[in-house]
């Protein structure tokens, strides 16, 4: 990952192996581990209070998960920021916090966090068949996503075609 690989980065990979799409974040972070020997991967099957600890003393996270916007194509990819979703926090359980409510509570503990925090989520198609295959348009789109994610090419938050 270019000239920023004196950060230490942790990739996590998000998703469900065995349902189809849902399985995408994790082929993308454990792709990108293998080509980026530099980075650390982490693959969750749930990104809240569980997974919110490992990241502690990294100085870069990169989130890789599927999205259902129903808005873009299959294979399309989103870059967002934790201020994106700050209108979503809602403080209820510890036992179904979200991820951004973990980094929250973190904060207020005065850990480490990573200075620069990027969710990247690919629109899918298909998650409830089980299959560790994804549907073929977002197959098609992932050695796209993960040059543009390796070459940090998407820097304004937005939507990207692959």
């Amino acid at each position: 990952m270019n000239a920023e690989t004196q950060l230490k980065t942790l990739v996590l990979g998000l998703g469900n192996p065995i349902l189809s799409d849902d399985g995408v974040g994790l082929r993308i972070a454990r792709e990108i581990g293998e080509r980026c020997p530099d980075v650390d991967v982490l693959e969750a099957s749930a990104a809240g209070f569980r997974v919110a600890d490992q990241i502690v003393g990294y100085d870069r996270l990169l989130i890789v998960d599927a999205i259902r916007s129903s808005e873009t194509a299959p294979g399309s990819l989103f870059r967002y920021t934790p201020e994106d979703f700050q209108n979503t926090l809602n403080f209820s359980s510890p036992h179904d916090m979200s991820f951004f409510e973990a980094l929250e509570l973190l904060k207020e503990y005065r850990e480490t966090l990573p200075s620069e925090i990027i969710i990247y989520a690919v629109e899918v198609q298909d998650t409830e068949t089980f299959s560790e295959n994804c549907s073929p348009e977002v197959e098609a789109a992932i050695p796209g996503i993960i040059e543009k994610i390796i070459n940090n090419e998407m820097l304004p938050t937005g939507i990207y075609n692959v």
